[in-house]
């Protein structure tokens, strides 16, 4: 493995920031770490970077315990949420920065600028100062400084945070991009999901300072190992009587087990949209509607549970007030003591005759 951690704490005063967090990163991997505002995140980027110092554990790169090495002796890149750029310092000057402090010659140092101008699209703004960019050209002139001294493993902090919602989806796949051609290791740290998504390999999910769960944005996705993944990832609904649901009794289901379905689960419409699946769904009403520009989201209540879901522009415009039927394919269920994902039993059961 190119990146290990083994039992990293870090607590500030009697705040526990990181509880025993163990993971690995393969070689060339992108991996975000996602979670909510002060989940500790952030710590384990830093304590990587050498900007913290782990209270236990083991910070190893490439075979090489790191714990105490100083930041510039670990090979890291480093991007700052605001960017940190010299502002007294053109485009050039900054990325070079770096590549002076480790006492390159002249002549490979403009080479290597001249080489990291071309890949981050900012050939002809060499002779620029930061406050003559965009917000979207100054965070790829901290790329560029970050990766100007030939760095194993770049690590980025809310990257895009910064910056513009149409710029932040194009830098996002820019960075996909240009990291898949350089073969770089790097780990960013997001609160946005559908960025982890979008770029990640893997996502690690952070949340009080507990590594909940590791794996690909599908893995996580299909198969949460935690409420909490459950609930972060996607939007849902929690139903405390997930039992009052037709197709959701369940002897394992104690009655403390509580349900999260998500709209993608959930499918709604006229009695004859359903066919031979009529059985197998629940009569509900449409409280509210609302355009998403490319479907439209829906609200439904069903013996008093309160759902949403997602209907297509094809099909028939609903309306508040109007009675639907709504089959809920699955949910994800779970209590003190275990979590599942169950399949509606009457839909999903061979042996079941349909109406």
């Amino acid at each position: 493995m190119h990146v290990e951690v083994r039992g990293l704490n870090k607590a500030f005063g009697s705040f526990q920031a990181v509880k025993d967090v163990g993971f690995s990163v393969a070689k060339g991997q992108l991996i975000g770490l996602l979670g909510p505002s002060g989940g500790g995140k952030t710590s384990i980027l830093r304590m990587l970077a050498g900007l913290e110092t782990p209270d236990s554990g083991d910070i190893v790169f490439h075979g090489q315990r790191v714990n105490d090495l100083p930041p510039q002796e670990r090979g890291i890149g480093f991007v700052f949420q605001n960017y940190a750029l010299f502002k007294h310092m053109t485009v050039s000057e900054n990325i070079a920065f770096g590549l002076e402090v480790k006492k390159w010659n002249k002549a490979k140092i403009k080479e290597r600028v001249a080489s990291l101008t071309e890949l981050t699209g900012l050939k002809g703004f060499e002779s620029r100062y930061p406050h003559q960019l965009s917000g979207g050209q100054r965070q790829r002139v901290a790329f560029a400084r970050a990766l100007a001294p030939e760095p194993q493993l770049l690590l980025l902090d809310e990257p895009f945070a910064a910056i513009d919602a149409k710029i932040r989806h194009e830098l996002r796949s820019w960075l996909r991009e240009m990291i898949d051609r350089l073969g770089i290791t790097s780990i960013f740290v997001t609160h946005d999901q559908d960025e982890a998504i979008e770029v990640a390999d893997e996502i690690m999910i952070i949340n009080k300072g507990n590594l909940e769960q590791k794996g690909s944005p599908w893995e996580i996705y299909k198969d949460p190992k935690t409420p909490f993944v459950a609930g972060f990832i996607g939007e849902s609904r929690i139903v405390d009587n997930i039992a009052e649901l037709r197709g959701f009794s369940d002897p394992a289901a104690t009655s403390g087990t509580k349900g999260l379905i998500r709209p993608e689960y959930i499918e709604i419409g006229r009695k004859e949209e359903f066919a031979q699946l009529l059985s197998a769904t629940e009569a509900g009403r449409v409280s509210h509607i609302h355009f998403r520009g490319s479907e439209w989201l829906v609200e439904v209540e069903v013996n008093g549970i309160k759902l949403v879901t997602y209907r297509s522009l094809e099909k028939e415009v609903l309306h508040p007030g109007d009675e639907v039927q709504v089959l809920v394919h699955r949910a994800y269920l779970f209590n003190d003591i275990q979590s599942w994902v169950m399949e509606n039993k009457l839909k999903a059961d061979p042996m079941f005759v349909y109406i």
